[in-house]
This record gives structure tokens, C-alpha cells and sequence, in this order.
């Protein structure tokens, strides 16, 4: 008995079904990278949720419900037990974070089915971005016993979790990740090798982060104006002799306002006359340093520098991250690979809403624009007031104050505040030095 193939439109629907998932996966890997999409599904009225070989069940509508819960899951209950016993200011960062984002959201207003959605907070973003960096590494790779100890322990978190942040990035770049044998005593190794599987390409990866009183678990109080020196950090990196092409990940571990004049781009002319964006003076003058420390030779195939401040607004909304990364005139890797690495790194913060690619239907909390805050700068010969709102408020300024490239003045930090770019800043500044009233800035906050 000969058996009829299915009718035509199965086969056309089924056709046209393949190919929206992998319409929906290409979609994926464009905006999270070259990892696995979540392995989730509905169950008992819950959801199961697999990473690697583990199978969780919780209460959980969105992923982001499901990172609330899985550091601790990973950390350990008698851990997240013994943090929460203690002061919030004596606590580790991640549970700071955690108590702060959720304080955050507990005041925001409910929506008609019960749940709040708000703009991320610097402590919320920062617990976000961190347990979404752990669940890929474990989901995608192995998650080393040693990094998740070092990240529970407040003196090595920092540069645990860029290290972590690091790892990350690599494996949503399409790498596999080779951690080094931290028991050979006899040599100084990178944090690991991560191999580019489209190019073949090995590259020693080393993660650098800049301590800085104050933040992140650091003892002290804050500067009013941090160093930009890190030229030790690299040196460092560069010392150990890696085996492949050297990538380094350098946090800059900057409040906002500082990373913005770090990390801001002029335009200049190359040989044959086209604009291209060039370092900040102040970037230059790093980049500059470290090659002349190496005999005029840059001794990297890429540093990545990035700056994820959240932490420096735990009760605000999030500022934002920068990111810039360097390569020699000829880096001695593919690149290929070094331009993944870098484009995987801008992922950092990119957190889907849903669990999976088959929660197609599922609608989206939509997330308020952030607001709003109408500002009046208000000039009387030199005198300068400001009106928030139409209300007034005890800024003042002088328009006896110039702002300049190096020095920036009372007025243009104050911009800088409320969520203006250095450039932007400079721009309002201009006019009111001129004498000239300025109404409708519309900052942040």
C-alpha cells in the first residue's frame, strides 16, 4: 500500500513556519548575539526554564522575572541569607543592587494587571546586566566554580565581574571559551582563550579593571576628580607573555560626566581627505603613553575600553555606557574576529523581554519614555538663574565663567548633570556666556 504524501498546503505551511523561526533567530542573533536563544516553556501553570543540564520552575511571565531570582539560585541561599542580615551599606554589591532596583520599582505605580514598568535605575540595571552576563556564560558555556566564588567575595568582585562581562562578550561574538590552568604556578596566564569559530582565530583574552575609592565595594570616599591613568593596568596585561593575539577589556570604571570627556570622538581628515572619527585628546594622549612605554610599538591586537557606570546612580535612572575600542595599524589577529568582539561588546545591556523565540505572542511590557524636565536659563547682565518647571531653584551661575575645551565651567558640569553630551553642553553654554536668555532645555532629571 503506497502511502499519499501530505496535501500541498501542509507542506507550504510548514515551509512558512521554518521560515519565520528562522526569520526570528536571525532577528535574535542581531540584536544578543551569537548565543543560544532561551529554552523555556510553560508548565503546571508555571514555567520551566533549562540552562545547560539544570531544569528550573518558578512563577515567571518574563525573563527579567527569571534573572531576579537565578543569582541567588546560583549564589546560594545561605549566602543571600548572611548579605541581607546586614546593613545595606555593608552588604555585597549585587544584593545592594538587588534591595535598591527593587525599592525602585516597588514605588513606581501598578498597571491594570498588577505588575510595574519603569525605565531601568542605576541598581537595577546593574543587577540586570549582571545576572543576564551569568546565565550566558552558563548557558553557553561553563561556568567556573572559581569565577562564581571570586564573584561572591566583595574584595575580587570587580574584577570578577569584568571578567564575567569579558567572557560574555566573546561568546556572543560566536567564540568558544578555554578557560587557563589557574594551578600552574610556574606561569602567568590570561583570563582565557576564546577561539572566533567562523575564523579559527585564538586570542588571549585578559579583562582589567580600574579600582576607584568608594564604588563597587572599594573602601574610602569618592573623588571629585577621578585619574584617567591606565596605562599600569595594560602594561600588566602585556606582560604575561600570552601565547595568541592579545585582547584586553579595560573598564574605566568612570561616573558619567568623566567617561563622556574620555570617551567622546572628534572628526578629522585621513590622508586622502575623508572625515573619520578620532580619539579625545584625552584618549590620544593614554594611547600615546602606552606605546612609548613599549619602544614606539603598540604590543596588543585590541584593547576594549568600556564604561558601564550604573553603579555611580543606584537610586536615578541608569546612565549611560560607553564603549571604544583600539587597534594597532596592523593588529596581528584576524579581523574578522577582532571586529566581532568589538560588536558583541556593544550587546552589553541588550536583555530580551520574552523567554524565547516561541513566545511569540506573548506581549511586551511597554517601558515609559524616560521623562522629561524642562529647564529656563534666565540671564540679568552676568547673573545667570534657572527655572526648573517654571519653578525656581537656588542654581546660579555667571556668564563670567567661560566654558573651554579643558576646563569645563560650573555651568556646562551642571548640563552634563542633568544628561547633556560634553558637546551638546558646550553648545547651551555658548549662548548664555553671549548674554543671551536660553528657555525649553529639556534635561533627564
Amino acid at each position: 500500500m503506497t502511502e499519499r504524501p501530505p496535501p500541498k498546503a501542509v507542506f507550504l505551511k510548514a515551509a512558512k513556519m521554518f521560515q519565520e523561526r528562522q526569520r526570528r533567530e536571525r532577528e535574535y542573533k542581531k540584536r544578543y548575539g551569537e548565543v543560544q536563544p532561551q529554552v523555556a516553556v510553560p508548565a503546571f501553570g508555571k514555567r520551566m526554564v533549562a540552562v545547560k543540564n539544570r531544569i528550573y520552575h518558578g512563577d515567571w511571565k518574563f525573563l527579567t522575572d527569571f534573572l531576579r531570582d537565578y543569582v541567588p539560585m546560583v549564589f546560594g541561599d545561605d549566602w543571600c541569607k548572611a548579605e541581607l542580615a546586614k546593613p545595606l551599606a555593608e552588604r555585597h554589591p549585587v544584593t545592594q543592587w538587588r534591595t535598591q532596583g527593587a525599592v525602585y520599582m516597588n514605588a513606581q505605580p501598578p498597571q491594570p494587571d498588577g505588575s510595574r514598568v519603569a525605565p531601568f535605575s542605576g541598581a537595577l540595571a546593574a543587577y540586570a546586566c549582571f545576572a543576564y552576563d551569568l546565565y550566558i556564560v552558563d548557558n553557553n558555556a561553563e561556568l567556573d566554580d572559581a569565577l562564581v566564588q571570586r564573584l561572591k567575595n566583595p574584595e575580587h568582585f570587580q574584577g570578577a565581574r569584568h571578567e564575567l562581562f569579558a567572557e560574555a562578550t566573546c561568546l556572543r561574538a560566536g567564540c568558544s571559551v578555554q578557560r587557563e590552568n589557574e594551578k600552574d604556578g610556574g606561569n602567568r596566564h590570561a583570563e582565557f582563550t576564546a577561539k572566533h569559530v567562523a575564523t579559527g582565530q585564538l586570542l588571549s583574552v585578559e579583562a582589567k579593571s580600574k579600582h576607584r575609592a568608594g564604588v563597587l565595594g572599594r573602601p574610602g570616599k569618592a573623588v571629585e576628580k577621578p585619574d584617567l591613568r591606565f596605562g599600569e593596568l595594560i602594561n600588566d596585561a602585556v606582560a604575561k607573555n600570552c601565547p595568541h593575539p592579545l585582547v584586553i577589556f579595560l573598564d574605566t570604571n568612570l561616573p558619567f560626566k568623566w567617561a563622556e570627556r574620555l570617551y567622546s570622538r572628534q572628526y578629522g581628515p585621513t590622508p586622502s581627505g575623508v572625515m573619520q572619527p578620532i580619539p579625545s585628546r584625552a584618549m590620544q594622549t593614554i594611547l600615546d603613553r602606552t606605546k612609548k612605554e613599549h619602544n614606539g610599538v603598540d604590543s596588543y591586537s585590541m584593547i576594549v575600553l568600556s564604561n558601564h557606570p550604573h553603579h555611580y546612580a543606584p537610586d536615578d535612572l541608569d546612565p549611560q555606557k560607553h564603549l571604544f575600542s583600539v587597534l594597532p595599524g596592523q593588529p596581528p589577529a584576524n579581523l574578522d574576529a577582532l571586529w566581532s568582539v568589538h560588536k558583541a561588546a556593544g550587546f552589553y545591556g541588550n536583555i530580551p523581554a520574552k523567554f524565547a523565540l516561541d513566545d511569540a505572542d506573548r506581549p511586551v511590557p511597554v517601558i515609559p519614555p524616560r521623562p522629561k524636565v524642562r529647564y529656563d536659563f534666565i540671564v540679568n547682565r552676568t547673573d545667570v538663574t534657572v527655572t526648573r518647571d517654571a519653578q525656581p531653584t537656588e542654581h546660579k551661575f555667571s556668564t563670567k565663567d567661560k566654558d573651554r575645551v579643558q576646563v569645563s565651567s560650573p555651568l556646562h558640569d551642571f548640563l552634563e548633570s542633568i544628561g547633556f553630551s560634553r558637546v551638546d553642553a558646550h553648545a547651551i553654554c555658548q549662548p548664555i556666556e553671549s548674554g543671551k536668555t536660553v528657555n525649553g532645555v529639556m534635561g533627564d532629571k
